[in-house]
């Protein structure tokens, strides 16, 4: 079967990046990153035989008129694409225009937002055929195999569908996949990789993917609908062989680990370290970790391996605030963390949320002086969205917070919900307050220099400007 998958294009042309919990729109400083959840399953489905092509309409610059003009030309018989909770009125209309286009080919989406809204997404779009819910990568190749076969998606598990009458269905759970070295390795082949390069930088990079799942409850977060709670990682030898696969086929030594908690097993994180540096592979890494998971010398270890930069969700610089959200970390392990990795020699991001339910004018203030005082490279200020799938949603809705809003709006760039106390607007003014305060002073001006490469300075300004446009008071 000839099958497309793609990260779609919107009606309004923005370049959105949807990969599991992680949706938000190409901004000032966000880099398109390579769709390793479309370039998975499209491996999968080539090693069953079928034929895949893979868009990202974001990186690519596709536009929905170019991208109906060639489903016209080629005789798809599934296309399949991330949706996500700001985009899913363009997600779901496009399911609509692919059947306009042409009525044989079926269409199925996934992603967090049609996990969580099923019913409701197969009620604004009549061309949706299926639903993949949370991990879709095994029930995309089934979907695949019962469609050649014209066995249909009946009983097919972690599959919602519509029949021909236009009913409703949804099949069980599909188990999560529990080898995950029984999956091959990303098909990046099928993408043009010139696309995806570091912001500040420019080099040319790949995710890795060695976890999947996260143990820990945080209310504002919807990792758990995507890949479970339960931690599942590749082997260390499997991840070597990718890495060193990575290099040989593609060029590429620079990788973004991405999974929701990469050192909640601080064992696993040690032994592939250990492998890297054994293996004498010069790679350079960034990955992602919660403060409570990091010790001097896991940090230590990474940075031998290659690991230069490293993301931790502190999310608040209000205690009671942070403990309302089920994070259980405190504001003293966040310190500790920074610290203890800029012992080792590796950069670190901080992750804020302003917000949060139970948050003031006051508290926001808080995270920001909080944010000011620790010794990061970079912050990212995230306004508090009620994604569904999140606890975070439910309370939302119950309490009234975002009545009238429509799920464009769900943006991490903007606030969505009118609590007591606190309106959207203020917190949005407060976030573009925090991006100036963190970014213009004069020693992170230096820094962001020591990041970037000169021959890239021009397209850094233009991105400088453009910040400096995005944190404008109004």
């Amino acid at each position: 079967m000839k099958i497309l998958l793609l990260n779609p294009p919107t009606f309004d042309n923005k370049a959105f990046i949807r990969e599991g919990r992680c949706t938000q729109i190409r901004g000032v400083w966000a880099t398109i990153w390579p769709p390793i959840t479309l370039a998975t399953a499209g491996a999968m489905l080539e090693a069953e035989g079928h034929s895949v092509e893979i868009l990202d309409c974001a990186a690519q610059g596709i536009q929905l008129k170019d991208l109906l003009n060639r489903i016209r030309r080629i005789p798809y018989g599934l296309i399949g694409w991330t949706s996500a909770t700001p985009s899913i009125k363009s997600d779901l209309a496009l399911a609509n225009e692919i059947k306009r286009v042409n009525s044989n080919i079926r269409t199925v989406t996934f992603g967090t937002h049609v996990t969580t809204l099923t019913e409701e997404c197969f009620r604004e779009a009549k061309g949706l055929d299926a639903v993949i819910r949370n991990e879709p990568e095994g029930s995309l190749v089934a979907l695949a195999e019962g469609l050649e076969n014209e066995a249909g998606p009946e009983g097919i598990e972690g599959i919602s569908y519509r029949d021909d009458s236009g009913q409703v269905f949804h099949n069980p759970q599909r188990p999560f996949i529990k080898d995950l070295d029984s999956i091959p390795f990303p098909a990046w082949h099928l993408l043009d990789l010139e696309r995806y390069r570091l912001p500040l930088t420019g080099e040319k990079f790949l995710i890795l993917s060695p976890v999947r799942g996260c143990p820990y409850p945080c209310t504002f977060c919807t990792a758990r609908t995507y890949y479970g709670k339960r931690l599942r990682k590749k082997s260390v030898p499997r991840v070597m062989d990718e890495i060193e696969y990575n290099i040989d086929r593609f060029g590429i030594n620079q990788f973004f680990i991405w999974a929701d908690t990469f050192t909640a097993d601080n064992d696993y994180v040690m032994s592939l370290c250990h492998a890297i540096r054994n293996s004498g592979l010069k790679i350079n890494w960034t990955c992602n970790s919660r403060v409570d998971t990091v010790d001097q010398d896991l940090l230590k270890t990474m940075a031998k391996a290659g690991c230069w930069m490293i993301s931790y969700g502190i999310e608040s610089g209000n205690q009671a605030v942070l403990d309302s959200t089920r994070k259980n970390t405190t504001l003293g392990q966040s310190q500790n963390a920074v610290s203890m990795a800029k012992n080792a020699g590796i950069k670190v991001v901080g992750h804020f949320v302003l917000g949060l339910p139970g948050e003031t004018v006051e508290t926001i203030k808080e995270t920001i002086e909080f944010a000011l005082a620790l010794e990061i490279e970079m912050a990212q200020f995230y306004c508090s969205v009620p994604f569904p799938g999140s606890p975070l949603y439910e309370l939302a809705k119950r309490e009234g917070w975002i009545e009238g809003r429509g799920y464009d709006e769900f943006r991490q760039d903007n606030a969505v919900m009118d609590m007591p106390g606190l309106s959207a607007s203020t917190v949005n003014k407060l976030r573009k307050s925090a991006f100036r305060r963190f970014y213009l002073r004069p020693n992170r001006l230096v820094q962001a220099l020591g990041l970037m490469r000169f021959d890239r300075l021009g397209e850094t300004m233009k991105h400088g400007i453009k910040f400096l446009g995005c944190t404008a008071s109004k």
